[in-house]
């Protein structure tokens, strides 16, 4: 027997529980050790009625003197128990309950757990029960009384009992069979719990003590596997992929370099320099440039694709939506007119002919191709493809990004304007090199940020109002495109309506995902030519628009927006030297909606707010976990164990800088339970 045995070889696992059972995922004795309890009781020290606390919801053990179903109204019935123990009586109610009446009878022993409240009795408690175990033996009682019980999320047709006599059953009879992988010396160093103790604990704990030990064990068990995938793969990466060294030197960088009316910032140039060491070598470049919105990314990929060009290569650019391949295309148009250099389009929706021309251009000699999900088709035949920039890459799906791979391995620089905290960097991102630019250009000012609640709008108008009249620019931004009767919200459509009554005397212009890509590029060239004075919008513009002369934005029920699309937004203004002001409106009625709200006034550092958006959202929301290969750990939690983490990443580079292929035969067992993990690691590298 071993522990990834069919559950229907378990005593008491019959047909009837092989449904919801499969329905939960748990087809193994493996799936269900791994299955930890939600939650636990501490039943070790149960009250008697006499001590029962009002107000409060408490487990007590009890025996039915009598029953009595009462018939309220149609639709509502109340089963009511007498109860006693030894020290007095009560009365137990259960709401809408009728099926119990064949199982609850006189002199039946119950263990009931349910909120207290005040009866008529003098020294009578009532308890409105949520919870019914029956104790019929002698055995029930020692399963469920004296210890801490384990409670499980279930499925409909499974109870708590049936799951705890399922784990009981394994643990007393299959645990022998889990094998241990770490070595003792790995153990003792780590003050590990062997990996039998740490299962049979988070099932049955002791105590607190032991719990957390356990816990410990899988935590960090979970934590080491994951990194040394990640290990292992940047190894495999490092012996096995070839790229085409680029020129780290070129007329064209030094050109570019001299036309644009700025200096780049010391951030800016390491991490050129990173890519610089990067392409000069034969092993693929595989790097995350990170920079919060307007830190100047774009330069560090312009000089990227320079240098790829300088090469006799094609260099391409890919970007997650039309709006911003656009804006790509027209400022490398703009800034690389004077080089003679060829800047290709590719997107979805193209005419025939023009479509042709490009495919035909790129296929034919080294250029710069500009272009959206497009790329990827198969139709498309690069020009010896040496290096791809992938902007807001965490937008893009797995295959997606593999897909542009083709069989060659260019040099690949992913970009992302979200800040990622260290423990997604850790996880998410550990195969790729990392370089931060964390510092804006010169003159660049922070935008404030101010609240307004929802029935003050027109503060904000009028405030806005001013700067309009000064030539200013606005954004006026809202979360639906058309009116819904479900959500309380205004829609861009009715908001663009109410814009051009507020602000009759200027232009107003409005873009939205439904419109047609021809639509979105006329509206944004008139926005960005000043031919039009207030844009309104929706998350559409999160990514892409750059305007300078654009310093106010009005985000309507703000509340709405996650944290980092807050910033993002508000990252479309403060993109000249002109102080900037964005208003958040709305009413938030929830806890989280109004941290967010807090922490967007408080700070512009994209970083602090990106750390703030984990503790918030937790690790599966933050990027998106598909989008982000970010696996789904049983027990780990990357905010909350951090610590544990980076232990767990130190333990796997000393084992691999020890053993990188794990040969070792102290290592075996660790090397064939990494080669037998389900591939829960996304690729995320195009390398």
């Amino acid at each position: 027997m071993q522990s990834h045995t069919p559950l229907q070889y378990v005593k008491g696992v019959g047909p009837k529980l092989k449904k919801p059972l499969d329905r939960l995922g748990l087809y193994t004795v493996y799936d269900c050790l791994y299955l930890f309890p939600r939650q636990y009781e501490d039943r070790r020290h149960l009250p008697r009625l006499i001590n029962l606390q009002v107000g409060k919801i408490q487990t007590v053990v009890v025996l039915i003197e009598k029953i009595e179903e009462k018939k309220i109204k149609k639709g509502l019935s109340i089963l009511e128990c007498h109860i006693a123990d030894q020290s007095g009586r009560g009365i137990a109610t259960w709401f809408n309950q009728p099926f119990l009446k064949k199982v609850l009878k006189p002199y039946t022993q119950l263990l009931i757990k349910g909120k207290v409240d005040r009866t008529l009795f003098k020294d009578g408690v009532q308890i409105k029960v949520s919870e019914t175990e029956v104790l019929r033996t002698a055995a029930d009682i020692k399963e469920a009384i004296g210890k801490i019980i384990p409670k499980y999320s279930l499925t409909n047709g499974l109870y708590q009992h049936q799951m705890r006599a399922i784990l009981k059953e394994i643990l007393d009879t299959k645990i022998f069979f889990v094998e241990e992988n770490f070595s003792d010396e790995l153990r003792d160093k780590l003050n590990l719990f062997t990996i039998r103790q740490a299962l049979t604990q988070l099932h049955r704990p002791e105590d607190e003590g032991s719990y957390q030990k356990a816990k410990y064990r899988i935590v960090f068990e979970e934590f080491l596997y994951y990194q040394l995938q990640l290990g292992r793969k940047r190894l495999l990466h490092d012996m096995e992929a070839i790229a085409e060294p680029l020129l780290t030197m070129s007329e064209y960088v030094d050109v570019y370099l001299n036309t644009v009316p700025y200096s780049l910032t010391k951030a800016q140039n390491r991490a050129i320099e990173d890519v610089k060491k990067d392409i000069q070598k034969k092993i693929p470049m595989n790097r995350l440039l990170q920079g919060d919105v307007g830190s100047g990314k774009t330069d560090v990929a312009i000089i990227a694709l320079l240098l790829a060009v300088s090469s006799q290569k094609t260099g391409a650019i890919m970007a997650p939506t039309e709006i911003l391949a656009m804006q790509h295309y027209i400022k490398l148009s703009r800034l690389l007119s004077s080089l003679n250099i060829d800047v290709v389009l590719l997107k979805g929706k193209m005419k025939v002919k023009e479509k042709r021309e490009a495919l035909t251009h790129i296929q034919s000699k080294p250029c710069i191709v500009v272009g959206t999900h497009a790329l990827i088709q198969d139709t498309v035949l690069f020009h010896e493809l040496g290096l791809v920039v992938i902007d807001e890459q965490h937008k893009f799906g797995v295959m997606q990004r593999l897909k542009l791979k083709k069989e060659i391995s260019p040099h690949c620089l992913f970009m992302t304007a979200t800040p990622i905290p260290r423990t997604f960097m850790l996880t998410a991102f550990g195969d790729l090199d990392k370089s931060i630019i964390d510092e804006l250009p010169p003159g660049r000012l922070p935008a404030k940020t101010f609240f307004i609640k929802g029935d003050n709008a027109e503060k904000a108008y009028e405030k806005c109002r001013e700067s309009l009249q000064l030539g200013r620019q606005l954004y006026v931004v809202f979360p639906l495109v058309e009116e819904s009767e479900k959500l309380d919200l205004i829609s861009a459509e009715e908001g663009f309506e109410s814009i051009k009554d507020i602000y009759p005397d200027f232009k107003v212009g409005i873009i939205h995902g439904r419109l047609k890509s021809d639509e979105k590029t006329a509206v944004m060239a008139a926005f960005k030519k000043g031919e039009t004075d207030i844009l309104v919008a929706t998350t559409v513009i999160e990514v892409g628009l750059d305007v300078p002369n654009a310093t106010m934005m009005i985000i309507h029920h703000a509340e709405r927006f996650g944290l980092s699309q807050l910033h993002q937004l508000r990252g479309r203004i403060g993109r000249g030297t002109q102080q900037s002001e964005c208003f958040l409106i709305g009413v938030p009625k929830t806890d989280n909606g109004i941290k967010r709200i807090k922490a967007m006034v408080e700070t512009t550092d994209g970083f602090k707010l990106a750390e703030y958006d984990l503790q918030i959202r937790g690790p599966g929301d933050m990027l998106g976990t598909r989008q982000a290969g970010l696996p789904d750990f049983h027990l780990g939690d990357i905010v909350r164990d951090e610590k544990i983490l980076i232990i767990a990443r130190h333990v796997a580079t000393a084992l691999l800088k020890e053993d990188p292929l794990l040969s070792d035969s102290k290592h075996a067992k660790i090397r064939t339970h990494l080669d037998g993990i389900k591939n829960r690691l996304m690729e995320d590298a195009l390398n």
